[in-house]
This record gives structure tokens, C-alpha cells and sequence, in this order.
């Protein structure tokens, strides 16, 4: 008995504690996986909190197990490429946003507003510009210009109605479809001379006759 009492045990591994800037990461890390669609809003909210309480590095390991290490997005190799443009974690705005060859964009929010100002895309040489925007928890705002044939379909509010123009039968199209998640796919026309509070009020009073 005693000698079986004076063998040494094999050292056990420390678990090591976990940090803030450690669960920041994590949290991070979770908030780009929404972005991407890995993750749905409630998964995010659940695994934040897993986040925050955790006390060791394996816990914290364990809440982002089965999500990639981050990097570039498949097909894209920053901001705006292949005419992909999104949002994670904060807003951005492209006013010189470019399609991909055949003349289509994507635009997708995910916890920030993504705005696209479409008056300084070169028109595709089909004569027709297809964007597909997907709204998760932020907005996505399109600027389209006047003069061209605005068609859209899906969750996509048209703020342009009030100042539309007669569009030649020859004009460009720009062909939105939308999809709303917790956020607005909005068309709205360029500011122009008109203040931001002016345009502020019109979009209000656009909302509200929306619920009339």
C-alpha cells in the first residue's frame, strides 16, 4: 500500500483562465459568422452569453468549435470584389460600388447599414443592372439614379416614387430583389439640394402612409 501511495501521478494540465480581450475575440469572431450566415440571431445571442460567462480558454474554445478560422470570404478577396459588398459588425458605404462582369451586385447587411450609391456604376453592357440585397440586422440603402427603369421585387420599400421622372423606353434598368430579415432593403434617388432633415421627414412620412 505504501509504495502504491508513493508512486507520482502524471501532472495534470492546468486549466488556463480566459481574458477579456480573449472573449472579445470570440464574441467578434461570432458577430462575422452571423454575418456570413453560419449563424442565425438567436444562435449569436445564446453563444455571446456562453461567450462572456466563460471562465477558462476551453470553454471559450468550445463555443466556436464547428466555425471556421476567420479569413477571407470564399470567392472574395476584400471589400467590393466580384461585385460582393457586405457589412459585419459596423456601417460602410461604397459610392463607386462595381458589378461583377454580368452585371450583378450583392449587397448584404449584417449587424451594420450597408449604403450603395448606384448613380456612378458604369452601366453593364446589357443595358441592365441586377442587385440582390439581403437585409439581417442592418439596413441596406441603394441610391439609384434618376433616368434609369427601376423595377423591384421581394422586401424592398421604393422611396423613389414621389420623384420619379418619364424614363426613356431605351434606359438602363436596374432590377432590385430584396430580402428583410430584422432590417430594410430601401431605394431611395440622390439627395441632391435637399438637406438631410428634409429628406429625414419625407422617409418618415413615406413610413408612416405605409401603415394607412
Amino acid at each position: 500500500m505504501t509504495a502504491e501511495l508513493g508512486k507520482r501521478l502524471p501532472d495534470a494540465q492546468p486549466r488556463v483562465r480566459a481574458s477579456d480581450a480573449e472573449r472579445e475575440a470570440v464574441v467578434e469572431r461570432l458577430r462575422e459568422a452571423t454575418a456570413e450566415g453560419r449563424l442565425t440571431l438567436e444562435e449569436l445571442a445564446d453563444r455571446c452569453e456562453a461567450a462572456y460567462l466563460a471562465r477558462y480558454r476551453d470553454d471559450l474554445d468550445r463555443v466556436a468549435a464547428d466555425l471556421p478560422a476567420p479569413g477571407p470570404a470564399e470567392g472574395a478577396s476584400g471589400p467590393g470584389a466580384s461585385g460582393v459588398y457586405r457589412t459585419k459588425a459596423g456601417d460602410a458605404t461604397y459610392d463607386h460600388p462595381e458589378p461583377d462582369p454580368s452585371g450583378r451586385l450583392t449587397a448584404t447587411s449584417g449587424l451594420g447599414d450597408l449604403t450603395l450609391n448606384l448613380a456612378h456604376v458604369r452601366a453593364p453592357s446589357t443595358g441592365e443592372l441586377r442587385v440582390t440585397a439581403k437585409a439581417w440586422a442592418g439596413d441596406v440603402r441603394l441610391i439609384v439614379p434618376e433616368g434609369v427603369d427601376l423595377r423591384v421585387q421581394g422586401s424592398v420599400r421604393d422611396r423613389t416614387g414621389k420623384r420619379k421622372q418619364p424614363v426613356p423606353k431605351d434606359a438602363p434598368r436596374v432590377h432590385v430583389s430584396g430580402t428583410a430579415i430584422l432590417g430594410e432593403v430601401v431605394v431611395v434617388r440622390p439627395r441632391g439640394g435637399r438637406s438631410a432633415l428634409r429628406e429625414w421627414i419625407e422617409e418618415a412620412v413615406d413610413t408612416a402612409l405605409d401603415f394607412l
